[in-house]
Order: structure tokens, then sequence, then C-alpha cells
């Protein structure tokens, strides 16, 4: 079940690509800023690419709204940092929810997945981590349905 608004954010580390080099994306590190997750199911997918470009479009109005994006799948760093290639650069990290095989996924409760029935594949879901670490905003797509970063960034407003 996925968790829902007023629930302790589980702390995660993960593998991840930030502007193309390998490093770390650790949840609780950014405590005090609000985080959007943003779970996203394949890389070189079309709603994906989509989805990723759409909030790198945005970046600076996270940043201004004090937010840290971090996306995550399950596909590899080294896959993530070619889809960053593709997509002409993303500034936020892009992390990897590889090993232990979808565990964050999981404990943020879209993995198995609730709106699809595609196996080995999460759910299409944002989170919105206040600054003290409690989920302050979530929501699951439907797998075809790209995101509006414009809905996130009303929510980071109200948070301010």
């Amino acid at each position: 079940m996925p968790l829902k608004v007023g629930d302790v954010a589980p702390d995660f580390k993960l593998g991840c690509s930030a502007g193309g080099a390998q490093g770390e994306f650790q949840l609780s590190a950014h405590k005090g800023k609000n985080v959007v997750i943003l779970f996203y199911p394949l890389d070189f997918t079309p709603v994906c690419q989509s989805e990723l470009a759409a909030f790198q479009g945005e970046i600076t109005k996270f940043a201004d709204a004090d937010a840290q994006v971090v996306s995550i799948s399950t596909d590899t760093v080294f896959t993530h940092q070619a889809f960053q290639k593709e997509l002409g650069g993303v500034a936020y990290p892009m992390a990897t929810d590889r090993w232990p095989y979808a565990k964050t996924a999981e404990a943020y409760g879209v993995f198995p997945p609730t709106q699809h029935s595609i196996p080995f594949v999460n759910d299409r879901a944002i989170f919105v981590v206040d600054k003290s670490g409690k989920i302050a905003w979530s929501k699951i797509y439907p797998i075809g349905l790209m995101p509006d970063p414009g809905e996130v960034l009303q929510v980071l407003k109200k948070l301010a």
C-alpha cells in the first residue's frame, strides 16, 4: 500500500548518476529541504523521456521552491548516464533502485505496481517529502500518463 500524507518518508541511500557522474543520493542528507521523488518505470521509454525532460525544464523553479528533485527507477546507473545524455543532460540525480531490487519503491508502496501489470516495473508516482521528512503529497499515475511539473510546484508553494 502506498505511503500516505503524514507518514514518515523511509530513508534510502541509492547509487545515482548526477550530471553524468556516478555518486549516491541519500534522502536524510536533504532534511531541512523539500524533496520531490519521481518514481518512473524505465529509461528510454517515451512517457518517461517526456516526464524527466519536463521536470528538468522546470528545475530552476524547483530550486526556487527550496526543493531537491530525484528520480528513481530500477535501471542501472550506467543506463541512467546514457539516458541523461539522450535527454540532453539532467541536472538532478537519477537514482537506481536496482539492488536489492526495487526495495525503495517497495518501501514507498509502489512496487509491486498498483496501476499496471508490467512485471519488474514500479508504478509511476511522485512523493513530496517536506522539510521535516514526512510525506506532504503523493500521487500514483497510470503508466501512460505524464505527470505535470506545475502540479508539483503548486504543492511546493503551499509548503513554503
